[in-house]
């Protein structure tokens, strides 16, 4: 053992910070000196620290080189014994199997992942949930998700047949898994499918196991996919009913929380509110390091300043921002035409590498409907 290696107290030191950037850091240093000194219990458990720490609190990106290193580790040593990341998790595989899943289904956030790497993570994401003894249902699903993600419909419809046709895993919530069909059904052009659907968690029928906890999980999940619906269709009214329930029944669980959505959704209803939301938010899409994310947070801010100016006698708006503002000028009245340029012309140069990678041209036609569309 090198120096004073001491894996608990390393533990202990990530475990005092607060989530992200830091704490995956203090991971990373912990990482490291496992490998030092080939600690291969620790060298696994703090990769899946990380893993988990990445996946809702730093850089998402970083999970796809850690995970691969930690499959790695599994599959050379399989008699290992494990250390638990908590007192809740008793198998290994489990929590390692959710880090994967996770992966999988972002992957299509990420044009630097080739496809066909993308496609190899979802053929072996499968056969390991399969030989785990889990239903291929979710794997499945995920996938058909991905290929709606990326603009490929055949794939999707051949994926998400096969999910339907597979036996649920017994612990698969209900609420997740129609909402998951529901945005199937809402981006490959059968709405009317989702509708039904869209009324069994609206009345209540069908929710998320954790709605028990009063926290309306399936209803928020529902409106998040039919808010990008109606945008991109350009049916503002109901998207800005839509940010009505996620304002109303959100706990701020990260899952919900959508500024670039919401702003874009109260254009008409509330451009004041919608303004505060663009001030407040503008400099975490600057520098979000998750594209489609990004895609999405630009596309709406050219939305929303092309309804602005539809609305407005004058083609300028105020903006307090310093001079880490894209446009920055000093004088904080910033032309309307110059923002829309700028977020069109942002949000266009990612659809562009995303329709690179996956060959088709999904994201440039569904930024130039939304921006279309706009009333």
């Amino acid at each position: 053992m090198e120096g004073n290696y001491n894996p608990q107290k390393l533990k202990a030191a990530y475990g005092r910070l607060g989530h992200g950037k830091a704490k995956a850091d203090a991971m990373r240093y912990a990482i490291q000196q496992a490998d030092l000194n080939n600690d291969i219990p620790y060298m696994v458990f703090f990769r899946q620290e990380f893993c988990n720490e990445a996946m809702w609190y730093a850089d998402e990106i970083d999970i796809y080189t850690v995970f691969p290193e930690l499959l790695a580790l599994i599959d050379r040593y399989p008699d290992t014994e494990p250390v638990l990341p908590n007192n809740d998790i008793n198998d290994i595989m489990e929590d390692i199997l959710y880090i994967y899943g996770s992966m999988v289904v972002d992957s299509s956030d990420y044009y630097q992942i080739p496809f066909k790497e993308c496609e190899r993570l979802f053929d072996d994401y499968t056969k390991r949930m399969t030989s785990a003894g889990y239903s291929a249902s979710l794997p499945y699903r995920y996938r058909a998700a991905f290929y709606t993600e990326t603009g490929h419909s055949a794939k999707a419809a051949e994926y998400f047949n096969a999910y339907k046709k597979c036996p649920a895993d017994p612990d698969e919530c209900p609420g997740c898994l129609t909402t998951s069909e529901i945005h199937y059904y809402l981006f490959n052009n059968m709405k009317e499918k989702a509708d039904q659907l869209a009324a069994k968690i609206e009345d209540g029928t069908i929710a998320c196991r954790d709605d028990a906890a009063n926290k309306s999980f399936s209803l928020l999940r529902l409106k998040i996919n039919y808010v990008e619906y109606y945008i991109m269709h350009g049916d503002y009214e109901r998207a800005a009913e839509c940010s009505d329930v996620l304002r109303c029944k959100n706990r701020q669980e990260r899952e919900f929380v959508a500024p670039d959505f919401e702003m874009c959704s109260y254009v008409y209803k509330n451009p004041g509110h919608g303004m505060n939301l663009y001030r407040n938010h503008w400099h975490e899409w600057e520098k979000d390091r998750d594209p489609y994310d990004k895609f999405i947070s630009f596309m709406c801010a050219a939305c929303f300043f092309k309804g602005i100016k539809k609305q407005r006698d004058k083609d300028t708006v105020k903006i307090y921002a310093d001079n880490s503002f894209p446009l920055y000028n000093g004088s904080n009245v910033y032309k309307l035409d110059s923002l829309i340029e700028y977020y069109y012309n942002g949000a266009k140069e990612i659809a562009g590498k995303f329709d690179n990678r996956n060959g088709t041209s999904k994201f440039i036609d569904e930024l130039n409907m939304s921006f279309k569309n706009v009333l």
